[in-house]
């Protein structure tokens, strides 16, 4: 029996149902592996002989630059201020004059005949003229050049002399050094070239003739300074200056501890101090024959009574 409903076309139209549900979308496609060239081991062969190769290249560079540029030109990765190590700041004068602050103690003349240590049982103090021995050690990489080392007096002054009691001790100089000298309670102390018997010598690192002092890593250098003062009774230190990669610095030497150095003239009169000290071949024994190692005392104003008589030359020693 024929249906009288109307029939539906189909078409490619969209619908609600259509809608919602979407057009079918395809499966997505395996990912490119990135990764696929880093496994094969030509690859890995490259990347190794490349690293060789730019560290060789380094190398070559550095090894080319430092022969183009001067030493004192290259960078480095050290402060200026770390650029020298002191490696020794040591008192040297074993002879000569000095005094102690405040009078010598008890068992001091003991001391003395053992001939060694009295200058740790008391407070001694250079008289007249002191001997350093100071070691510098270059660390950078590069040239260190000392420019100058300029004593700075604390308090900006000397004080007067000091007072207390007056040692006079034999010993041994220092050569095979650099020798440095200043008049550290002059006007304006700096330091000069010393030659043994020269009055005054020249300016060491200033004037017409000026040197400097030279320092590669890991190389050390020795130097005297010696210290003289007439009239004073000075403490300082010693400002180095100096330059490194083409910069300037400066650093402080000092005593061990940071301590300064210390230095006194003579008073005038030693009837000033409280006793001298001084060993029998420095006067005429009684039997014409000297005593070796051993030492008088005699009390400030008697010493310089008995010098007064000799007129210059040795006094009798004293009586026991």
């Amino acid at each position: 029996m024929p249906s009288n409903r109307p029939r539906v076309r189909t078409s490619g139209a969209l619908t609600r149902k259509s809608v919602s549900r979407g057009r079918a979308r395809p499966a997505p496609a395996d990912p490119p592996d990135r990764l696929r060239h880093l496994k094969k081991p030509a690859t890995w062969l490259a990347g190794i002989v490349l690293a060789v190769a730019a560290v060789t290249f380094q190398d070559v560079l550095g090894g080319t630059v430092k022969a183009i540029l001067p030493l004192d030109r290259l960078p480095d990765r050290l402060s200026p201020q770390d650029a020298i190590d002191v490696v020794e700041v040591k008192d040297v004068k074993d002879t000569g004059r000095y005094v102690i602050r405040g009078g010598a103690g008890k068992g001091f003349g003991k001391a003395l005949r053992s001939g060694y240590g009295w200058r740790h049982q008391a407070d001694v103090v250079d008289a007249g003229e002191s001997e350093w021995m100071v070691t510098l050690q270059g660390r950078a990489a590069q040239q260190v050049r000392i420019t100058d080392i300029v004593p700075q007096l604390v308090g900006g002054k000397c004080a007067p002399p000091l007072r207390g009691d007056l040692v006079l001790a034999p010993g041994q100089g220092v050569t095979d050094v650099i020798p440095l000298e200043v008049a550290i309670d002059g006007p304006m102390p700096r330091l000069t070239a010393y030659t043994k018997g020269v009055k005054k010598g020249a300016p060491y690192f200033t004037g017409p003739g000026a040197k400097q002092i030279t320092l590669n890593q890991n190389e050390s250098e020795s130097f005297l300074i010696r210290a003289t003062s007439g009239r004073g009774h000075c403490l300082w230190r010693y400002r180095v200056e100096y330059q490194v990669g083409g910069s300037p610095a400066s650093m402080t030497l000092s005593r061990e501890g940071g301590k300064p150095f210390e230095l006194t003239g003579e008073l005038s009169d030693a009837g000033g101090y409280g006793s001298v000290y001084f060993p029998s071949f420095t006067c005429l024994p009684p039997s014409g024959q000297t005593d070796a190692g051993r030492w008088y005392r005699q009390t400030g104003a008697d010493y310089a009574r008995a010098r007064t008589r000799s007129k210059g030359r040795p006094a009798p020693c004293p009586k026991d």
